[in-house]
């Protein structure tokens, strides 16, 4: 009876110790083994890699429908072509935002004070002081000539040239606008100022 109980405990000591082994090696693999984790390396929730999802967030995804609204006020300047048989090789395009004033083809003197003040009452914001100075330099840089005025245009994109034409109530300035659907939140003025030697 003492040896078979002798017996009957080495077993049970020994079928212990066997699943006491397995169970630690069944434990070991669920926490990733000795290597560190390759488990945890391998589960794509765990991973340190950033999604590659695109992002959801409207501020950093670009948009192609809607137009920037251009900065109330904002002005520039810069050279147009310039064509047609009053024979004006060069001319400044001024443009600004918000400025107001009607697009007309008639061009205005702009050789005096009172003139230039005349002018620039039809537009609003600093445009109409722009359009003052560049006629005055114009005029200061090329004695012999009177500089013109025009407002060729009131909408979203810049004419691409200009014609001036002599006529018999004076000068007539026709812009060749940009074909295009384009909508902007606010409207831009593009004027014309160009010199033309005294008759």
């Amino acid at each position: 009876m003492t040896t078979t109980l002798r017996r009957s405990g080495a077993r049970t000591r020994t079928l212990a110790g066997l699943l006491g082994g397995l169970a630690l090696a069944a434990s070991l693999t669920a926490c990733g083994g000795d290597d560190g984790g390759d488990d945890v390396a391998s589960d794509p929730s765990a991973s340190s890699t950033p999604s590659s999802t695109p992002s959801t967030d409207p501020a950093q995804t670009p948009s192609s429908t809607t137009t920037p609204e251009p900065d109330t006020g904002s002005s520039s300047r810069g050279p147009i072509e310039v064509t047609g048989s009053a024979g004006v090789k060069d001319a400044t395009l001024m443009t600004a935002t918000d400025a107001g004033g009607e697009a007309s083809s008639m061009a205005f003197a702009v050789d005096t004070d009172q003139a230039r003040a005349d002018f620039a009452s039809q537009l609003e914001g600093t445009l109409g002081d722009e359009v003052s100075q560049e006629a005055a330099q114009q005029q200061a840089a090329a004695p012999g000539t009177t500089p013109y005025a025009a407002i060729v245009g009131v909408g979203c994109e810049p004419p691409t040239s200009v014609a001036v034409d002599a006529g018999e109530a004076g000068f007539q300035v026709t812009a060749e606008l940009p074909k295009s659907n384009m909508q902007c939140f606010a409207a831009m003025t593009f004027v014309v100022v160009f010199s033309v030697p005294d008759a």
